[in-house]
């Protein structure tokens, strides 16, 4: 089945997936922003960056089943609402990183964690929709496994 564009994508350019959570923002939070958290979620292994105090290098294996690096350096962070950060994947093939912004909404059921991915336009234009397609595919697993940790956590 071919998963439809959703409002506020641009093939190539920007990309945004939302996802319900069934808790507060205060819980969601230390699983967006904290290593021990991430490896249940974002990437298979986590790691900070040796002599940095904030960016993880993400460690995880792709859907095609190739090992994948990444680093996530932060950028701007408002507890609890927004969290700011530029990814780079580190296997030379992006001359620039990606800035991916996590917003965090209160709902009556829980928090909406809208991510949006900018700056695929600037990444070679023989790879940009390419990565960008594994990205919405990407996210969508990353958060739905958010979603269960988060609700199979006492």
């Amino acid at each position: 089945m071919i998963e439809q564009i959703r409002q506020g994508d641009i093939p190539g350019v920007q990309l945004r997936y939302r996802q319900l959570i069934a808790a507060p923002p205060a819980e969601v939070w230390p699983w967006l922003t904290e290593v021990k958290r991430q490896i249940h979620w974002l990437a298979e292994r986590c790691e900070i960056e040796t002599g940095t105090r904030d960016v993880v290098r993400l460690h995880y294996t792709d859907a095609d089943g190739f090992p994948q690096s990444e680093r996530l350096a932060p950028v701007a962070a408002d507890p609890h609402r927004q969290w700011i950060l530029d990814l780079e994947n580190l296997d030379g093939t992006w001359p620039v990183p990606t800035r991916v912004v996590f917003d965090l909404t209160a709902m009556p059921d829980g928090t909406e964690i809208s991510i949006l991915q900018t700056g695929f336009a600037h990444l070679p234009l023989s790879a940009c929709l390419t990565i960008w397609e594994t990205y919405r595919h990407r996210w969508r697993t990353a958060l739905g496994t958010l979603a269960t940790q988060i609700a199979s956590t006492p």
